[in-house]
């Protein structure tokens, strides 16, 4: 009587480093993603200094960007890809069984191992691979936005401390990758960061290249703050 369960070098599953390898890579790629989304959202919604409405503002931006890392759902699966699936298609070829690798000579079980010995489904995007980059996902965002809040912070600190040593009030750019907002400090001694709506757009200016006029409206390069 043949095994009705698999026994002996059967894979069903990927290893557990591989696993947590594809894992950690993820979440380390959707940190790195969601800090950047945060920096330019917190830009973008302005205001130098963060209460709890900026900081609301700029993580339900952030949250919404994480839309584009949902490309990345195969790559949740990828352990099992390369090392069940791929071996698995060879082995099928070789009228091998799919999961120990033992010749199975037309049998519908594996006499090693005691699984079928038909070949696996192809992989195909799934539930769990999005449930797994969901869980992912949630610690990532937690991280890239406290990141980017104390990258935020810092870089405004270094902007006042600037201030303090300079003979009149200056402005520059945010820091990468926040560099499109800029910074300013009134004849008052208020500091300012502006927002996005704040933009300034001159409808006055044409590009010198005749194709580009043809296309519309210009932006302005940098919006002169009120100390230049």
């Amino acid at each position: 009587m043949q095994p009705t369960t698999p026994r002996g070098t059967a894979l069903l599953h990927a290893p557990s480093g591989p696993n947590a390898a594809a894992f950690a890579a993820l979440f380390a790629v959707s940190s790195a993603f969601l800090f950047a989304s945060y920096c330019m959202a917190r830009a973008l919604v302005g205001g130098f200094g963060a209460g709890a409405g900026t900081i609301a503002l700029s993580l339900a931006a952030t949250a919404a960007a994480s839309i584009f890392l949902w490309w990345l759902v195969p790559f949740a699966d990828f352990a099992e890809i390369v090392w069940v699936h791929l071996p698995a298609d060879r082995r099928a070829r070789r009228a091998q069984c799919p999961h120990c690798g033992y010749p199975h000579e037309g049998r519908a079980r594996c006499t090693e191992c005691g699984a079928p010995t038909e070949p696996l489904e192809a992989w195909t995007i799934s539930a769990r691979p999005m449930r797994r980059l969901a869980w992912i996902l949630v610690p990532a965002l937690a991280l890239g936005a406290f990141a980017g809040e104390s990258w935020c912070r810092l870089d405004e600190a270094r902007f006042v401390a600037e201030q303090a040593t300079a003979g009149a009030p200056t402005s520059r750019a945010r820091a990468f990758p926040a560099a499109f907002a800029r910074m300013w400090v009134d004849e008052s001694g208020a500091f300012h960061s502006e927002a996005w709506p704040e933009f300034d757009r001159d409808r006055a200016w044409r590009p010198s290249d005749p194709a580009s006029r043809e296309r519309g409206w210009g932006w302005r390069d940098r919006r002169a703050s009120p100390a230049e």
